[in-house]
């Protein structure tokens, strides 16, 4: 059989729709009814998004652990699903609304936004779905879920009521982080600190009522004086020791306010005297909780200062009236002075805008019970275990032992609905629907609440509700949560460690008793080119689809794979070009091994048979069995890197580079018993690589002579043909052959030193000489037995075995690692003189760089300044080249 002379991609890539049709994804293709499960459930990409390269990254992680799973014979099973992404839909539909008709949200209703964003979902919400697809995750689309889905909306209904009625759910008046652009509330971790350098302290002088006296508080916000109700000193503080008790006249506002004495005050830092602001700090929210001061909320949602603020600013932007407030003060005499000052600001993750902590009244999750919950699992059964383990698992420890209550409320549409309805009085009745909650409430006419809860409260039920968990009353258990959960793993980005991770660990043991899964696989970012994160505004996104166009999807999973370590990593078009080149050098390898199988067939290796066949048959066949045992094992710790390097260094250096070199006489020659070992050795290595690229390696297996079921795994016998149901090779110690290893990898090491010399000393290709190699008898024996795959390999003319070299002084030399010697005389083979000159040549401008790199490395700003990485790179550099000149150095040495 003869292959297309080039490897095409997009042709291989077919075979997708190939494998879902034929339900290869499914658990149910396994006819093993005691195999062992294995599961994944997806992180849940938003229903807004497209893919990108984090998803890329992890998807082709859990890809790689799913069908290689498959392939060993587990019942494997990798659920799909989408987020509704509540503020992303919310926005989108937004911006289409007014874009399109030039409505808002009011104008339409919450009912017809509701229908406009489930139109909205089904038109653009499976773009991610389908580009899926094209990276080759092999999930079981049958069990597809959404966020949104009836069963799952159920099941978070059914979780807030038990957590409701256990009092671990409560409505309350509390400072929370608030988006003025989304106009909802932010739970802490969706608030990122951003540290800006233009940021300014203000200090604001405040009258003592009845004496000439002032106290001057300092605040990064003054906008927020307008609510403050009162200025706390520390009781220590002999300063103002005389005021406690007095009033404050609160300029502008025209309110009088109390000094109050509290410990909270730092007495060394600033003035000494702080202005507070209940509604609007949290730290000043627990004052005015002791002191039971007034709380004065001063701004609306859309972050305008309202009408408590007064008249003069009413209706001003709170940027425009902290302008307002300071020139008010400095028109007043009493603006003391405004400070440069490096500011802390918390900023929406989604939208960047400047959060505003207000009073507001919210939905909470009480936390001790969750955060005892998860310790508990980690402490007692150390689930759980993070890949990398430092730092994760203490950073992850640490914030549950520092936990806050959770803010569940967001002040949506799009989403679901808090199931809690109020009677005319204020009371609340918490329900699974609103019939129930009717019924609670004696017939009264009832309004539900008009938030919806945070993603991450119906994301923290995905490990459970996905297999068909509604909760009480509902299902509480089906045939998948008995066989899938836990789940095995779960790969996911650090971000979202204490957003999503410790959620459902809580989450799940509480409402199923199980975990949700053993281990977490914690990936790092991929940069962009310029080693800064992927944006936007940057313009340095590297989008998958291009890279799948451009370099096929298998040479960007494989790429993925080979740079997972857990560290952030900067992306690469040249390594990825790299795996591209290794897809080709592959195919090319199989229309090698193809063109001359007319007689050939894919055999299964027999010990008794293989112990007869030569030393290179031997050698092959160890080094596969080899890298076969540490591919599993690398995949059994989640080193996806080392699985990558292992596989590529068998199939470029041992394979393709060597082994089908050692053979290729035998192979053009017809010699069927030859074309028949190659191909069965590149048969199963084919196998070991198709987690990582699994078109190309169906593309090819495919058209091995003598493929068929019995190379399948014994779950898979009725099933259609495929390489994703084969027997993952393990490794068998049977064929592991160190006397071959060490006999071929001695014939390597000497060709491969006397290519180096003919190179180094500029030897023209054409040009046959002498090699000398001397050594211990045992390598003599090697050798010779091997003399004819030297001299074709070596381009050698003659080989000459000795135990000690009698060679002229003008003969290039390599030593071996065993301990021999390999010589050249280089009488005739070079012109002395030419050589001389251009390896000089070459040394000359080897120093010419060294100066260069040398100056820079001992200019200490330079050091102190340049990334670390770059740095480094010269330091390399200059290593390179001082090795490079010694060598040169000697080769001129031998030619003097």
């Amino acid at each position: 059989m003869e292959l297309a002379k080039a490897f095409d991609p997009k042709t291989a890539e077919g075979h997708y729709k190939e494998w879902e049709e034929n339900g290869f994804f499914a658990p149910e293709i396994n006819e093993d009814a005691s195999a062992p499960t294995y599961s994944i459930v997806i992180p849940p990409p938003n229903v807004t998004g497209s893919l990108h390269m984090g998803h890329a990254l992890q998807h082709t992680l859990m890809d790689v652990l799913t069908r290689w799973k498959r392939m060993q014979g587990f019942r494997t099973l990798w659920l799909p699903g989408t987020d509704h992404a509540g503020i992303s839909v919310q926005r989108k539909v937004v911006e289409q609304l007014r874009k399109d008709e030039g409505l808002s949200p009011i104008d339409i209703g919450r009912e017809e936004f509701i229908s406009r964003a489930w139109k909205w979902k089904e038109q653009y919400g499976n773009t991610i779905t389908e580009q899926m697809r094209r990276e080759g995750a092999s999930v079981d689309w049958s069990r597809e879920r959404f966020t949104m889905d009836a069963d799952l909306s159920l099941a978070v209904r059914s979780v807030f009521v038990a957590l409701y009625e256990e009092g671990n759910i409560y409505r309350g008046l509390r400072i929370v982080n608030w988006c003025p652009k989304d106009k909802t509330v932010l739970s802490d971790l969706e608030v990122k600190e951003e540290t800006r350098k233009d940021g300014t302290l203000t200090y604001l002088k405040y009258p003592v009522k009845g004496t000439d006296r002032t106290v001057t508080v300092a605040t990064t916000r003054p906008e927020t004086m307008l609510g403050d109700t009162a200025v706390a000193v520390n009781p220590t503080d002999e300063r103002y020791a005389d005021l406690i008790g007095k009033t404050i006249m609160l300029p502008l506002a025209g309110r009088e306010i109390p000094i109050v004495a509290d410990e909270y005050v730092d007495k060394e830092f600033g003035t000494g005297a702080v202005k507070i602001t209940p509604a609007h700090d949290p730290n000043d929210y627990q004052i005015g909780e002791r002191h039971g001061l007034e709380k004065l909320l001063v701004m609306d949602e859309a972050g305008k200062m309202n009408a408590a603020a007064g008249p003069d600013f009413e209706g001003l932007d709170r940027f425009e009236a902290r302008e307002k407030v300071v020139a008010r003060f400095e028109e007043l005499g009493l603006l003391e002075k405004v400070e440069a000052y490096e500011i802390t600001l918390p900023i929406c993750e989604r939208c960047k805008t400047i959060v505003e902590p207000i009073l507001s009244e919210q939905w909470f999750v009480k936390m001790d019970e969750m955060r005892d919950i998860a310790l508990d699992v980690m402490r007692s059964e150390g689930v759980p275990h993070f890949f990398p383990q430092v730092p994760h698992e203490k950073v992850y420890t640490n914030w549950l032992e520092n936990l806050k209550d959770w803010t569940i409320s967001r002040q949506l549409w799009w989403g679901h609905q808090i199931p809690a309805w109020y009677d005319d009085e204020g009371n609340v009745y918490v329900a699974l629907t609103e019939a129930e909650a009717r019924e609670k409430a004696g017939g009264k006419q009832l309004r539900q609440d008009q938030d919806v809860l945070d993603t991450w409260f119906s994301s923290g039920l995905w490990a459970f509700s996905t297999f068909g968990w509604t909760g009480k009353g509902g299902v509480l258990n089906t045939p998948d949560l008995d066989s899938f959960l836990p789940t095995d793993v779960l790969v996911t980005g650090r971000d979202i460690i204490f957003l999503w991770v410790s959620r459902m660990v809580m989450l799940t043991k509480k409402f199923t008793g199980k975990i949700p899964f053993s281990d977490v696989v914690v990936t790092g970012t991929v940069l962009g080119k310029d080693g800064k994160p992927m944006s936007k505004s940057r313009n340095n996104g590297v989008d998958p689809i291009a890279m799948f166009d451009k370099f096929g999807v298998d040479a960007t999973r494989i790429y993925l794979a080979s740079i997972a370590t857990g560290a952030d990593i900067k992306w690469n078009d040249l390594l990825i070009e790299t795996y591209r080149n290794f897809a080709n050098k592959i195919w090319n390898a199989t229309r090698f091994c193809l063109l001359n199988s007319a007689n050939a067939l894919v055999k299964v290796f027999e010990p008794a048979e293989v112990k007869a066949l030569p030393a290179a048959d031997r050698w092959i066949l160890s080094r596969l069995s080899r890298t076969a045992a540490a591919v599993n094992r690398a995949l059994d710790t989640y080193q996806y890197h080392e699985a990558v390097s292992l596989l590529y260094h068998f199939f470029w250096d041992d394979f393709c580079d060597w082994y089908i070199e050692l053979k290729k006489d035998e192979i053009n020659s017809g010699d069927a018993a030859a074309s028949s070992f190659i191909l069965s050795v590149l048969e199963q290595a084919l196998r070991l690589l198709h987690p990582f690229m699994p078109y190309l390696t169906e593309e090819l297996w495919q058209k091995l002579p003598g493929i068929g079921s019995s190379l399948h795994h014994p779950a898979y016998r009725s099933a259609k043909l495929s390489i994703m149901l084969a027997d993952f090779p393990k490794g068998s110690d049977t064929f592991i052959d160190d006397a071959a290893e060490n006999e071929v990898s001695a014939v390597i090491e000497v060709i491969k030193k006397v290519r180096n010399i003919r190179a180094e000393m500029n030897i023209s290709p054409s040009v046959r000489f002498v090699v000398h190699v001397a050594g211990s008898e045992k390598l003599r024996d090697v050798l010779h037995a091997n003399e004819g795959q030297i001299l074709k390999l070596a381009r050698a003319e003659k080989v000459i075995l000795s135990d000690s070299l009698v060679v002229p002084k003008a003969s290039a030399r390599a030593v071996l690692s065993g301990g021999g010697e390999v010589a050249i005389p280089l009488e005739g083979l070079i012109d002395f003189e030419k050589e001389r000159i251009r390896l000089q040549g070459q040394i000359d401008k080897l120093d010419t760089e060294l100066e260069r790199i040398s100056g820079q490395l001992s200019n200490a700003n330079f050091v102190e300044r340049a990334p670390a990485e770059k740095v480094q790179e010269l330091r390399d550099r200059k290593d390179e080249i001082e090795r490079q000149a010694a060598t040169l150095a000697a080769n001129i040495e031998v030619l003097n």
